[in-house]
């Protein structure tokens, strides 16, 4: 009877670190080495998952690929279980099997499951579709704090900014369209099958503003360079502006968390030194 009790004291001890590993509870903030493990793996599976697609990559190392990414999904499908095992410890969970069950239902946990199942059913050319599915493991990446962070902050902007993104849209819009239909009035007799019509020449504004430049169409008249060059210096400003705008977004997001992080840390200073 001692030996059982002891038995599951370690397990329960053993399951407990796995949580704080797993839920990346650090003292310093810092990723958890089971966190850091699964990142390098994710990138390592996408990785081959991209380069498999190549015909002459799969006739040479399809086999070997092949034989890595089961061992990837063997990884994965441990990695599924730990998490399937600690999930009663959380709290929006529950406890018990009904956390199991919550947490298995959950969506990350089905993309766990839909990023393991291509590992083991045999996965060949003929089921290339199959594989792309493996692509999904990048969703994984969800997980990392530091990344949930970044969307955090990415939706502040977008959120806090969302007036002057609106400004910066119509201003781009407008410069397509105006310099779209001032060079279908310099260009479309001379060249009608690339630029003969405003959305032909629509398709060369967005090129030329995103600073792409494909070269498939470009103007050969004096007036339709001059409508060129000033469309490609607007288009330097259509977007850099609302580069600036997110950045600033970003900028207030961030002070807001450290000036939150530092009254949390008066706070608790403050607590401890009346309790000292």
């Amino acid at each position: 009877m001692h030996s059982y009790f002891s038995l599951r004291a370690t397990m329960n001890e053993l399951r407990l670190r796995i949580y704080k590993e797993i839920i990346n509870d650090s003292p310093s903030g810092r990723t958890s080495v089971f966190n850091k493990i699964c990142g390098v793996t994710i990138f390592i599976s996408i990785f081959f998952a991209v380069i498999i697609t190549e015909n002459s990559i799969d006739y040479k190392f399809g086999d070997q690929i092949d034989l890595l990414d089961w061992i990837i999904g063997g990884l994965f499908c441990i990695e599924y279980l730990c998490r399937l095992w600690v999930a009663p410890l959380e709290k929006k969970y529950g406890q018990g099997w009904k956390g199991v069950f919550r947490y298995a239902v959950s969506p990350m946990a089905i993309i766990d499951l839909i990023a393991i199942v291509p590992s083991f059913i045999g996965v060949r050319a003929e089921l290339k579709i199959l594989r792309i599915i493996r692509l999904l493991r990048i969703l994984k990446i969800g997980r990392s704090e530091k990344f949930k962070q970044s969307i955090y902050h990415f939706n502040y902007a977008l959120r806090s900014k969302s007036q002057e993104l609106q400004i910066s849209t119509f201003y781009t819009v407008l410069l397509l369209l105006i310099s779209s239909t001032f060079m279908y009035l310099a260009e479309s007799s001379i060249q009608p099958g690339l630029l003969g019509s405003i959305p032909r020449c629509l398709w060369w504004s967005i090129t030329t503003v995103s600073a792409v430049g494909y070269g498939d169409s470009i103007p050969v008249t004096a007036f339709g360079k001059i409508i060129a060059s000033i469309t490609s210096l607007m288009g330097i400003a259509a977007i850099a502006i609302p580069t600036g705008i997110l950045a600033s977004g970003f900028s207030e997001s961030i002070g807001i968390q450290d000036e939150r992080k530092n009254v949390s840390n008066q706070i608790e200073f403050s607590r401890h030194s009346d309790e000292t």
